[in-house]
This record gives structure tokens, sequence and C-alpha cells, in this order.
């Protein structure tokens, strides 16, 4: 099974949305930083996390990324279970979510955790580092994959816009054959055909078709600027259950519809704050 995590973010903070409970640990009572991982991997995240905290209070960092660097130097000494080594994807994969010390808008960093085979340790593969600011006003990050959801973030889904691109080429094709087949034993025949074999028209369509999820994306960004913390939430835990349920029907329906398990913020003058969540049984 997969843990469906969503975490948006504005200038005013963070909401986060899982519909698997031990998704998103708050690893601070001084500093806004949380972690979000897939509750399903075979690496026991919850008692590591949890052997992590006991340490004491985390080191206070000016730079987001430092604290998931002292999270993955933590992980290098974790003893490892060799059941760990086939890792997927979903199942690696860790995210970190807060705010440094100097930040007055939100961070995140995307981290691919694997057991090396040299070493026989937990290794931390820091995939994205992004954070908000005047010129990045909001992003979003997710656990697990969004496929059937692809359509109400970009438009259209990959695969859709893959065959969109391959059927609108090979419809210019014909179009080309039958321009050719006109001029074909006239004097015009070569400069056309020279004319016709320059153009390409599968990067042409592929530009304007992805052209269109870039608007479609903008769009978003432009509502999720504007959006408060409140409404954040709303679109985090909607966005969560539109998942599960479009992966529900895909299924086929079968067993136990589930929804959101899990809700939280993270600000910079509250810190991590869970609205749902199964330690408090709400």
């Amino acid at each position: 099974m997969k843990t469906s995590f969503v975490a948006f973010l504005n200038k005013r903070g963070i909401a986060c949305a899982s519909d698997t409970d031990m998704t998103l640990y708050a690893l601070s009572r001084q500093e806004p930083v949380a972690l979000a991982v897939n509750s399903y991997s075979p690496i026991p995240w919850d008692s590591i996390i949890n052997t992590y905290l006991r340490q004491g209070e985390i080191t206070k960092h000016e730079i987001f990324g430092d604290y998931a660097r002292d999270f993955s130097s933590y992980l290098s000494t974790v003893k490892i279970n060799p059941a760990w080594k086939n890792l997927t994807e979903d199942e690696g994969k860790i995210i970190f979510l807060g705010y440094g010390s100097d930040d007055v808008f939100p961070s995140a960093v995307d981290i691919q955790v694997h057991l090396d085979d040299e070493s026989d340790k937990l290794v931390c593969d820091f995939n994205i580092e992004r954070g908000i600011d005047h010129g990045n006003e909001t992003d979003f990050y997710t656990l697990t994959h969004f496929d059937n959801t692809q359509p109400i973030m970009f438009g259209i889904s990959d695969v859709a816009r893959e065959k969109l691109i391959e059927k609108q080429s090979a419809l210019i094709d014909i179009f080309k054959q039958r321009i050719l087949d006109v001029v074909k034993g006239t004097k015009y025949e070569e400069n056309i055909q020279k004319k016709l074999s320059e153009y390409d028209a599968t990067t042409t369509i592929a530009d304007i078709t992805y052209q269109q999820s870039d608007i479609q994306l903008n769009r978003i960004d432009t509502a999720l600027d504007s959006f408060n913390i409140e409404d954040l939430v709303k679109v985090a835990e909607d966005f969560v259950d539109a998942k599960v349920q479009l992966d529900h029907l895909k299924s086929g329906g079968k067993g136990e519809l589930p929804h959101t398990k899990e809700l939280a913020v993270i600000t910079r003058t509250e810190g991590v704050v869970y609205i749902k969540h199964c330690i408090f049984g709400l």
C-alpha cells in the first residue's frame, strides 16, 4: 500500500494532508520543522524518528536544509535491515517541511533514501530543495504518485498529453502527404518537399501542449498565493480525498474507501500544529 500525502506552501505557511496515520512528524518543540514519510515503507520510520527525537531538542539552523542534513547523518548510524535493499521510490521518499531560523517564508526538501550496498548504510539523496520567496510564491510536494489527479493540477494527464501529441503529429503527416500528392510532378515539388521536411510538427505541437499546462499551473499558483492558511488546509484535504477516491474507483471500488486522516499546518509563529492526528484521536 501507499501513503497519499500532499503539502501546499505559500507565504503564509504550509498545509499538509495524508490518508494514513503516522505520516507527518514534528521534529521540534521550539522550531517549525516537520518530516513526512511513507508509513507503509518497510523502513520503520516511526521507531527511527522517535529514537531521533529522544536524543533531545534538535540543533537550531539558519538554513532550513541543514535540518535535513542532520537527519541524514543520523540515518547513516541506524542499524539496517537487508529487507530495505530493494526500496521502491515511494518507500524511500521523505520530505522535510518548515523554516530555518532566519526564514520568513517556508521551505521544503525532497529526499530519496536508499540502502548503500558498499557501506551497508542508509544514504540520502537530496533531490529537490525549494523555498518560498518573492519570486516563488507557491509550491506543492507529494508522497507517492498522484497520476489520477494530474488533470486537476495540469489540465491533462501525462498519458493523455503524449497521446494527443502523437495523434496531432500523425494528422500533420497526413496533411503533408496530401500537399505532396497535389504538387507531385510539378515544378514546385522539390521546393515544397524541402520546406515540409524542415517543419518539425512534433516539437511544435509538444511546445503548444506543454504551454497549456504551464498556463494551468500559473492559474493555480495565482489562486494558492491568495489563500490564507485555512484555505490551504481545505485544498490539501480535498486534494487527498480526491486522489484516494479516484484510486478507489480505478481499482473497481473494492475495499474500504480511505479518506484524509492527518491534517497539519506549519507556520513561522505557531510551529507544527495538528488538526487531525491519530495520537490525539481526532
